[in-house]
């Protein structure tokens, strides 16, 4: 086994201290001598041209190349790997593919069609007339309120030939309230 010790947070002091003393004695080493590059296509060490159109042209083209190449791979083998996993499917069965009903309540198609039907319904059952199955019949409000109108509804405001046989006075009424 290796004795081996990580550095401490101070390691680097000596190091900074003698790049600190290298700076304010001043000594630094000479820059190499510059010399012009004198190539077939650069004979005074400047540039002839800004940017080869050409290999900038080529590189463009390999790089389109290489991302088509790799688009057609990958669809192909999303193509083979896609066959391949149909081929291995089993059919599904009628029960499968049989559509299913969920179970009531279900939610309501079409809403605000609902609503219309009910509020038409019920504006008729307010304003119509039509025979009850008890034998009474339902008429407008409108024309109840006009009938009522000027009539007192307490029942001692009755004529009598109006008022129900009275009942004997030790048995309460059929709606369960006594009679004052």
């Amino acid at each position: 086994m290796s004795d081996t010790t990580r550095p401490g947070p101070f390691a680097l002091l000596p190091a900074l201290a003698a790049a600190g003393l290298l700076r304010l004695s001043g000594f630094r080493r000479p820059a190499p001598p510059a010399q012009p590059d004198d190539g077939p296509h650069n004979p005074e060490g400047f540039e002839a041209e800004d940017v080869d159109v050409r290999r900038t042209a080529y590189v463009v083209a390999g790089l389109a190349a290489s991302v088509a190449a790799a688009i057609t791979a990958v669809g192909l083998m999303m193509h083979l790997f896609g066959a391949w996993h149909v081929a291995d499917t089993p059919r599904l069965t009628p029960q499968q593919t049989a559509k299913v009903q969920p179970p009531p309540p279900n939610l309501q198609g079409a809403p605000y069609e609902d609503l219309a039907r009910l509020e038409a319904r019920e504006k008729a059952d307010l304003t119509t007339y039509a025979p009850l199955p008890d034998g009474r019949a339902r008429i407008p409000i409108e024309r109840a309120m006009r009938l009522i109108v000027g009539q007192s509804l307490e029942p001692s405001a009755l004529e009598p030939s109006a008022l129900e046989p009275a009942a004997p006075a030790s048995l309460p009424p059929a709606g369960g309230a006594p009679v004052r």
